[in-house]
């Protein structure tokens, strides 16, 4: 085989290759210490620029031999942290087990947020003491 052939069929090889990841895909994580609320943010776009979330993963997990039981919710701000109006919400619940751990993994969404405004998503409270919250966004900009 020539070497003018094998870089032609190489070409070949890549045309009509599907995208994975659309152009402007996004995400925010967030994964603190210990006993530490999770949260967010995709900070606000200009002029017309909507954020909407197509992915949100949130996990809790407390790995200690001294478990504490938590109950709390997962939100989907659309604003700050904290302050945005919450536009999704999931309850999460842990019994006091060790080495026990929940998680939200929710793909295919499509959920928007106003212009020019920042999205945030966040446990709504912290654990108790050696235990772990994880949050990340995913996401696309629209106008």
């Amino acid at each position: 085989m020539s070497t003018a052939h094998a870089a032609a069929l190489a070409n070949k090889t890549a045309d009509g290759a599907a995208i994975v990841t659309a152009p402007g895909d996004w995400t925010a994580v967030h994964a603190p210490a210990s006993a530490t609320q999770a949260t967010a943010t995709k900070a606000a776009g200009t002029g017309t620029v909507r954020h909407v979330c197509t992915g949100i993963y949130a996990a809790f997990a407390q790995p200690t031999a001294t478990p504490v039981a938590f109950t709390g919710n997962v939100v989907l701000r659309d604003g700050a942290t904290g302050a945005g109006t919450v536009i999704w919400q999931q309850a999460i619940a842990v019994p006091a087990t060790a080495s026990e751990s929940r998680a939200i993994d929710i793909s295919g969404l499509s959920i928007i947020g106003s212009a020019a405004t920042a999205m945030t998503l966040e446990f709504t409270a912290a654990g108790g003491t050696a235990t772990f919250e994880t949050i990340t966004l995913t996401g696309h900009d629209i106008t």
